[in-house]
């Protein structure tokens, strides 16, 4: 679809039929591509800002280094992933991470060496285990977001305290919007079966 398209960027003429109206200038959710401010473009862009600097290699390594973790991104990514999913079979977290068991597995097996994870039967099939996080793992991911905290509000020292703490709340009202972590874990067991 060309974003130049007139049924798309024009309001519908006076006398113009429903039909001709595009299906995204029906009202709900996502409303119209016309209903695209300059605002929200510059929303979204910072927006892809903030990731991007929370994705930098600079900025995840000194994370790390202040929480003390000398694990790849990648093996706490899938930590987290339990964390908000609760016990899980690994099948389950290759399937939801888009991997094959043969990447997940030496990840597991690390996480569990250093104690960040355990293994448990299966109440429901006593042939299969469960992955979980211990309370080593809990402790890692609170220093891991105490350390990125840090960072943030190292990054935000030029603000005023008042200019902080509006940016904190409407970010947080924009990520209950969006979807927080949470969903992740729900849509999880909803989708692969795993349980808390």
């Amino acid at each position: 679809m060309n974003v130049a398209d007139p049924v798309l960027v024009s309001p519908p003429t006076q006398g113009s039929a429903p039909s001709a109206r595009s299906p995204l200038d029906q009202p709900g959710p996502g409303r119209t591509i016309q209903a695209l401010q300059p605002a929200s473009t510059e929303l979204a862009d910072s927006l892809t800002a903030i990731v991007g600097w929370a994705s930098r290699n600079d900025v995840q390594t000194e994370v790390m280094r202040r929480a003390h973790c000398s694990l790849p991104i990648s093996h706490i990514w899938l930590l987290v992933r339990i964390a908000n999913s609760g016990p899980c079979h690994p099948s389950d977290l290759a399937v939801v991470s888009g991997v094959d068991n043969s990447t997940i597995t030496p990840k597991l097996q690390r996480l569990e060496a250093e104690d960040l994870l355990g293994r448990r039967s299966d109440p429901a099939d006593r042939r299969a285990a469960l992955v979980h996080i211990t309370p080593a793992g809990i402790r890692l991911l609170k220093r891991i977001r105490i350390a990125r905290a840090q960072l943030v509000v190292e990054a935000m020292a030029g603000l005023t305290p008042e200019r902080r703490n509006a940016l904190e709340s409407a970010l947080s009202e924009l990520a209950a919007v969006l979807g927080d972590a949470g969903r992740c874990g729900e849509h999880m067991r909803a989708t692969s079966g795993c349980s808390h």
